[in-house]
């Protein structure tokens, strides 16, 4: 006779998924400073001007997140401005929680892990702060980031570079999973021709803009553009560039992204050079490492880029238990930076948070050149089990 869970594991699960909605619902009143003088004045431009605004370079976000806030328009004369914004991301929430749920079915073939999952994400106070309060899109990029992880470690690594791509399109900072690609790659996982797929659905999606009136070039350069528009080398990002706001600017930018592309082309080369069985759990502890590390290493961050680090954490934690902490302190680093933003906390919070961060990759980078397991053999799809 088949054996049921016990009602307290389930319980807990269904208190979890509830107060993700009671947090969430509280959170939605909130106008962050972001919302009033960029998503407010975009979602205007875009009821104003229809879907011929989008031919107009009127905003810094790239056109796909625009297509959104376009179709959240439409829903005026029903949804208060404030609700039909924050629905994108909080959308975007409950298809992440149906991909967790399938990475982590990957590793769990029965019972509730899955279930778990989805619901610790839900729950994540994180999570709720970024979409269902302050109203950013980092959970859109981070879908398809993880569809990315999950067509990579389901063997299927063109629909992971097609959905790298997509990410890529949607925000730059879809980018710091790309060491792990290039990884892959060198590991003969990926097929280099595969990588002539991003720019072509960079183009695919950003094609009805242009075909609306903006130009090729204009297209192609946005995130040249947004990394124009501040002048910070750390937008109160938990990093250690926190301690460096009073260096000048220029050369502590030049001298940062130097170290970040030396740094990373290392761990790259360290992990190409050993003979590595990589199978679901080291993807998963790559693509934590990628995203932790490389947002870490670089300047002119923003306080909400360790997003993707927030989730995969939660996905390495249940690939390899041991790491259970790793999330909790995604979310206590993560939350600290929110708060100096959100709610006037003294800068000293990301300062915490950026002490805390340096140990949390330190840890993970020598955690992952631990955990890989060296063999001379090539890769076979039994390895991915």
């Amino acid at each position: 006779m088949k054996r049921f869970p016990a009602p307290w594991k389930f319980g807990g699960i269904v208190l979890l998924f509830i107060i993700g909605i009671v947090f969430r619902v509280l959170a939605l009143p909130a106008v962050s400073t972001d919302m009033q003088w960029g998503l407010f004045q975009w979602y205007d431009f875009l009821e104003v001007h229809g879907a011929q605004g989008l031919g107009i370079q009127f905003a810094t976000y790239s056109p796909p997140y625009l297509y959104l806030l376009w179709f959240a328009t439409l829903t005026s004369g029903f949804l208060p401005k404030l609700l039909a914004i924050k629905l994108i991301s909080i959308i975007a929430d409950i298809i992440n929680m149906f991909l967790i749920y399938r990475i982590v079915r990957l590793k769990y073939q029965a019972g509730l892990m899955p279930l778990l999952a989805s619901a610790l994400f839900w729950s994540m106070p994180t999570v709720i702060l970024n979409s269902s309060l302050w109203g950013e899109a980092d959970s859109i990029y981070t879908t398809l980031l993880l569809a990315c992880l999950y067509f990579l470690m389901s063997d299927q690594p063109l629909l992971g570079v097609c959905f790298f791509g997509a990410a890529f399109t949607v925000k730059a900072q879809a980018f710091f999973i790309f060491p792990v690609l290039i990884l892959l790659a060198l590991k003969k996982r990926i097929a280099w021709y595969y990588f002539l797929v991003i720019p072509l659905i960079y183009g695919i999606l950003c094609l009805p803009a242009i075909l609306l009136g903006q130009s090729w070039f204009d297209v192609f350069t946005i995130y040249l553009f947004q990394s124009s528009v501040y002048h910070d080398v750390s937008r109160n990002a938990p990093n250690l560039y926190i301690f460096m706001n009073s260096f000048p600017y220029v050369i502590t930018t030049i001298t940062g992204l130097i170290l970040a592309a030396v740094l990373t082309l290392g761990w790259i080369w360290n992990n190409m050079r050993a003979k590595l069985d990589i199978n679901r759990n080291t993807i998963v502890l790559m693509g934590l490492v990628s995203v932790g590390l490389v947002p870490f290493l670089l300047p002119k961050m923003h306080d909400r880029y360790f997003y993707p680090a927030d989730v995969f954490s939660l996905l390495a934690a249940f690939y390899m238990p041991e790491l259970w902490f790793v999330p909790i302190l995604y979310q206590v680093i993560s939350t600290l930076a929110y708060m100096v933003f959100l709610f006037n906390v003294p800068v000293v919070a990301t300062e915490i948070a950026a002490v805390l961060n340096t140990l949390t990759v330190i840890f993970l980078v020598w955690k992952q050149s631990r955990t890989l397991i060296p063999t001379s053999q090539p890769l076979s799809k039994e390895s991915l089990a």
